[in-house]
């Protein structure tokens, strides 16, 4: 059997009739959002999410489930306790045989899964091919059977199951449990204790988010002529990919939102990479005078990618191209011409009027609102530095914000709640969309990248100098939170690119002078290692995905 993709699995009613998951592997534990049917965040350790956890319940746990929402009886070993998951409160540590006394052997040495939700207050603990069916006022056993007896259809639909499952959750609202073995699961209805489906393997499409939030993952890093696939869980250089990225770039290599897709842009091309084979799946190439502009940014679901092209021979003109990821079928192109542009600017600088003929796409990497409907992309209109919004839902251009500097846009980031756009250029601008306004500006540096932490909504600024390290900020009042520095060998560094694991928890940064990714803890706002280069060759820019 495959090593065991869930440890432990249980859901507590969260304030506002939200319904919570957390789903534990090894030291780990991450948020599974029944509402939205996906893992929400990153894995936390279980030392850091619950603290006062004694210490052999730190390193994993290996069944729990609900008793008293949100109080949950947690398992390690011989031991058990109660848990409050939403304010980490511990009570009640115990032996399984002193809390719930009657148990045959094996269970008191140890329960691999866990399951309440029967009828009264009865529960069902497993223990390698055996089940026990308890009843918690009672505090007695009513029945100890192999598990095919006690779930009928568990032999028919997933037989390997038979042996032994690793975890059990019942689903909140809709009265069926699932069970996990290995990279499999199954399920059935709770109040019949009927199997109803046939194993399937766990992944995005039956559990988005579980497998990713959890592996190890690797960092895909522009070095040279190629691009350097790192394993993180060692550090160690597994493959060099031989395909060339644009070297000025710092969004040349951007991942899809489930990470299985790597694109890479050159100054002729963008080529899609599958990272679970990493193997090209789609080239697309341009011929003069059209010629693609810096990275690309995706659909919220992935489906789509939006990238800039230039077009050399008309100064009033460039285009948004939309594809379906992993493809090279355009869905899309918007034109963006100059006379649209410039009757579109929000607010004319300096009270001038808004005409002009001169327009070419801004060398920055467009990016999508949360909701997918909008695309931001940079813009040089006459010679001075603009963000235009592209409504690709009606395939139109909407607005232009013009920056009050003039100076070119070189980075771009949005808002979790999709209401602000923030613009590096001779200084960090942010912009509300809503109704244009320069909300706040002049404050931060002029930045090489900008990213806004995934669900956590810091606004991360690498600036363009390279003496103030990675400053991390308000991204309203642009107030620095902390400065990191990122320097591999010392010092503040020289961050470049940035990119974030799949949860936010982690912020991988390349650095120039020390020819290393320093690795930033998202919560603590440490460094917590740096990453050499092989044969001392300078990073420029990243991806990080589990694949």
């Amino acid at each position: 059997m495959t090593s065991p993709l869930v440890d432990a699995f249980f859901t507590v009613s969260e304030p506002g009739a939200r319904e919570t998951g957390f789903v534990v592997r090894g030291g780990r534990v991450a948020r599974f959002d029944w509402g939205t049917g996906r893992v929400d965040g990153g894995a936390r350790s279980l030392e850091r999410q619950w603290p006062a956890l004694p210490a052999a319940f730190r390193t994993g746990f290996d069944a729990a489930m609900v008793t008293s929402d949100p109080w949950t009886m947690v398992f390690r070993g011989a031991q058990c306790l109660l848990l409050n998951p939403l304010d980490g409160q511990v009570a009640e540590v115990s032996t399984i045989a002193a809390r719930l006394p009657g148990l045959p052997q094996p269970f008191p040495q140890g329960i691999d899964a866990a399951l309440a939700g029967g009828p009264g207050d009865e529960v069902y603990l497993f223990a390698g091919g055996q089940c026990a069916r308890y009843d918690l006022r009672a505090m007695t056993v009513l029945e100890t059977a192999p598990l095919e007896r006690i779930w009928t259809g568990l032999g028919q639909h997933a037989p390997a199951f038979t042996a032994g499952i690793d975890a059990a959750v019942r689903h909140p609202s809709r009265g069926t449990f699932h069970f996990f073995r290995g990279d499999a699961f199954t399920r059935g209805t709770l109040a019949t204790r009927t199997v109803t489906d046939a194993a399937r393997p766990v992944d995005e499409s039956t559990w988005p988010g579980l497998l990713p939030v959890f592996a190890p993952g690797f960092a895909y890093v522009q070095v040279g002529w190629g691009i350097d696939v790192i394993g993180l869980d060692g550090d160690r250089l597994v493959q060099t990919l031989d395909i060339e990225a644009h070297s000025d770039s710092t969004a040349a290599l951007q991942t899809s939102p489930d990470r299985r897709l790597l694109y890479v842009y050159h100054h002729l091309r963008r080529v899609c990479v599958d990272t679970t084979t990493r193997r090209v799946v789609a080239e697309l190439g341009y011929t003069q005078p059209e010629q693609p502009v810096n990275g690309v940014c995706f659909s919220p679901d992935g489906s789509l990618v939006h990238g800039a092209v230039d077009h050399w021979d008309q100064d009033g003109l460039f285009f948004l191209d939309t594809f379906r990821t992993g493809t090279t079928e355009r869905t899309r192109r918007v034109e963006l011409r100059a006379g649209d542009l410039f009757a579109a600017l929000s607010e004319p600088s300096g009270g001038a009027e808004a005409t002009g003929s001169s327009i070419r796409a801004g060398f920055c990497p467009p990016v999508a609102s949360p909701d997918g409907r909008f695309v931001y992309l940079s813009a040089v209109l006459d010679g001075q530095g603009a963000v235009v919004e592209v409504d690709v839902q009606a395939g139109r251009m909407r607005q232009t914000f013009r920056i009050p500097d003039r100076s070119e846009v070189r980075a771009l980031a949005v808002s979790p709640d999709g209401t602000h756009v923030h613009a590096g250029a001779g200084s960090v601008v942010t912009f509300d969309v809503r109704n244009g306004a320069v909300v706040r500006q002049g404050i931060l540096p002029g930045p090489t990248a900008l990213a806004v932490q995934p669900g956590g909504g810091d606004l991360y600024c690498l600036p363009w100098d390279g003496k103030e390290g990675v400053l991390v900020a308000d991204p309203l009042t642009h107030t620095v939170r902390r400065r990191i520095p990122v320097g591999g060998s010392g010092g503040p560094g020289s961050p470049h690119a940035i990119a974030f694991d799949y949860g936010g928890l982690r912020a991988y940064i390349s650095d120039d002078h020390s020819y290393a990714v320093a690795v930033v803890d998202t919560e603590t706002y440490d460094m917590v290692r740096a990453i050499p280069m092989r044969e001392g060759m300078r990073p420029m820019s990243i991806a990080v995905g589990p694949y």
